[in-house]
């Protein structure tokens, strides 16, 4: 487990709850209330599937722990206003069942588990997960929709077409898109407050948005300059809210600075070689799903980067400075003493060595004699 700050995680995702349940303000108001009924279903169904998770493990149930809660409300902001409440609940198990008990606990959380949820609703339901209300339609809470679903700004990015989104509605969130990920300007807001209250990795963040929109920049899906490809690219599918939310999670972020600033870079060039050679929307989630299965990797890369640099590149920078100035003399053969970390257990050998040739002389001059 890791902490972005020195206090509780418990602490770190309950202040992260609450700004990010700030999105829904916003979301309730032009994609209707409905968008309130999935959030408090899916927040609910996680406490309950962690209720009987903790039970079928014999385990305690922790009700303090506020990242189940996250994570619900999390999955639920990633989902279209208008979808079906079945897959709510299907969303729920598999972001607490399998997002956090298989693999132990929240200690041992390997992959984002609303980020997982997702996953298997557009593999599953493409057509539930992908398609949204037009901007200014309401899906009414119970009843059918009369209104008309249209693709969002990703889609039409990934068939190399210009966006007919303005700057002004893609940062008030007036474009189609999922209930908590099209409020720009929001997210950006929530986004600060998290990185002034230190519940966020400044480096996590900041370096996978601006590997992304370095890629953006040079490399533009569509026929455009390069800055309009960079505000269509970090404002469309889940990319802006995920990193805000989703990417720096306390379980999640790698522990050291230099991990955290790799961790970002990955997940950004990830992100982006998914949006340039996949075939489907959101792959934002499949990005961050293999970039938090290499967190320990990230962490083991420094530690040995950081070991080779204070054992090797420190010594030969000593030792050159001392025969500069005559302190010591090199050589023709000179003794090599490996670092404790790669001392192998070899035996001695030597000893038998020679006492295997002292016997075989006796016996050559016994023969001889």
């Amino acid at each position: 487990m890791t902490n972005v700050s020195t206090r509780k995680p418990s602490q770190i995702y309950f202040e992260r709850l609450v700004f990010m349940a700030a999105l829904l303000i916003p979301a309730a108001f032009m994609q209707g209330p409905r968008v309130l009924l999935t959030s408090a279903l899916s927040t609910g169904l996680c406490m309950l599937t962690d209720l009987v998770c903790c039970r079928i493990r014999k385990l305690p149930y922790d009700v303090k722990d506020t990242a189940v809660p996250f994570w619900g409300l999390a999955a639920a902001l990633l989902m279209p206003s208008g979808i079906p409440l079945a897959l709510v609940v299907f969303s729920s198990v598999i972001c607490i069942a399998l997002g956090k008990h298989i693999f132990g606990g929240s200690d041992n959380i390997v992959f984002s588990p609303p980020a997982i949820a997702a996953a298997f609703l557009i593999i599953c339901y493409p057509s539930d997960m992908l398609y949204y209300a037009k901007a200014g339609e309401q899906f009414p809470v119970f009843g059918e929709f009369g209104g008309t679903l249209v693709h969002s700004t990703e889609y039409f990015l990934r068939l190399g077409n210009i966006p007919t989104a303005t700057a002004s509605e893609l940062l008030l969130g007036n474009i189609p898109g999922a209930v908590g990920t099209v409020n720009i300007l929001v997210i950006a807001v929530c986004g600060v407050c998290l990185l002034i209250r230190r519940d966020n990795s400044i480096c996590a963040v900041l370096s996978c948005l601006a590997t992304a929109a370095a890629l953006a920049f040079f490399f533009p899906r569509a026929e455009m300059s390069g800055w309009e490809s960079v505000m269509y690219e970090l404002s469309s599918g889940c990319l802006f809210f995920g990193t805000v939310f989703m990417a720096a999670e306390p379980y999640l972020v790698p522990k050291k600075l230099a991990s955290r600033i790799m961790y970002g870079v990955v997940l950004g060039y990830t992100t982006m070689m998914f949006r340039y050679f996949g075939q489907t929307e959101c792959c934002f989630v499949f990005a961050l799903l293999i970039t938090g299965a290499l967190t320990g990797c990230f962490d083991r890369i420094v530690d040995n980067l950081s070991y080779w640099k204070k054992n090797y590149i420190s010594s030969f920078e000593k030792s050159k400075s001392m025969v500069q100035h005559g302190d010591i003399k090199l050589t023709d053969t000179q003794e090599i003493v490996l670092p404790e970390k790669y001392r192998y257990n070899t035996p001695p050998i030597d000893g038998e060595i020679k006492k295997k040739r002292r016997k075989s002389g006796k016996e050559g001059g016994d023969e001889n004699d």
